[in-house]
């Protein structure tokens, strides 16, 4: 069975230097993980005044496409859109729809200098992103927010990370169940509590949920332990490691 990672950062250096290319998916690998994907993210790139974000944009999304180009069988890129910037996000996602791109995201606010998913210049940009039959992956931020996002935005595929990470789980499996086309990964304490990834199952379905580590800023292992100890059918099982990723990246 192939382990599918749809939640990693390259470049990630908060509180630590950045890994290497090569190292960062030999790491990964050393774990089982046989594909990834994910946006680019850096700490110097934290907290900027928001105007800068009009520069710093293109230049991550760039290094995502450089990273995928040095190891396509392996990584799948995410790229980020701005709501502060909708002109320069609509035309990121052209350029890199043409390129055969399927994600957006990790979309990070927090660190970009924008807090809201309720915000009509990102409903813009998103709807572009679902003409394209882009996937969206959003950190959670917010639960009225978010909803008002998935309402605005309808049929959007949305994968939303850190399931139960931020003591929104009730209210992101409500979402889940009002949207069909969103779904969840179990990154960064997506599957620590006990029967939690039952439950997910049980509530909204196997082929909505995926694995997610968060790598490098966690390890894939401790994500990996709950989906292969859980008390899952094998098919399920198959669903969140590989299956799911790669029917919505539309991926091999």
């Amino acid at each position: 069975m192939g382990i599918f990672d749809f939640h990693v950062h390259p470049g990630y250096d908060f509180g630590r230097e950045a890994l290497p290319s090569e190292q960062f998916v030999q790491m990964l690998q050393a774990q089982g993980v046989t594909r990834c994907a994910g946006s680019v993210i850096h700490e110097k790139y934290y907290k900027k005044d928001t105007a800068a974000y009009e520069e710093i944009l293109p230049v991550l999304n760039e290094e995502a496409y450089a990273f995928y180009e040095q190891y396509p069988a392996f990584y799948v890129p995410g790229i980020h859109v701005h709501p502060f910037f909708p002109e320069l996000s609509c035309r990121e996602i052209e350029k890199y729809a043409a390129k055969g791109v399927k994600l957006v995201g990790e979309l990070t606010p927090y660190l970009m200098g924008w807090r809201s998913y309720a915000d009509e210049r990102l409903y813009e940009i998103l709807e572009l992103a679902r003409y394209y039959d882009m996937v969206v992956s959003i950190h959670p931020d917010g639960a009225p927010e978010m909803k008002k996002l998935l309402d605005n935005v309808p049929h959007l595929k949305v994968v939303i990370a850190h399931i139960d990470a931020y003591g929104l789980y009730e209210d992101e499996i409500a979402m889940m169940k009002a949207h069909e086309e969103v779904c969840c990964d179990l990154s960064a304490h997506g599957a620590d509590r006990e029967g939690m990834l039952r439950q997910t199952i049980d509530s909204v379905g196997a082929h909505r949920v995926l694995f997610g580590s968060d790598f490098p800023g966690c390890q894939p292992e401790t994500f990996l332990a709950p989906v292969l100890c859980a008390d899952i059918t094998d098919a399920e099982r198959q669903a969140i490691l590989w299956d799911n990723a790669v029917r919505l990246l539309q991926t091999d």
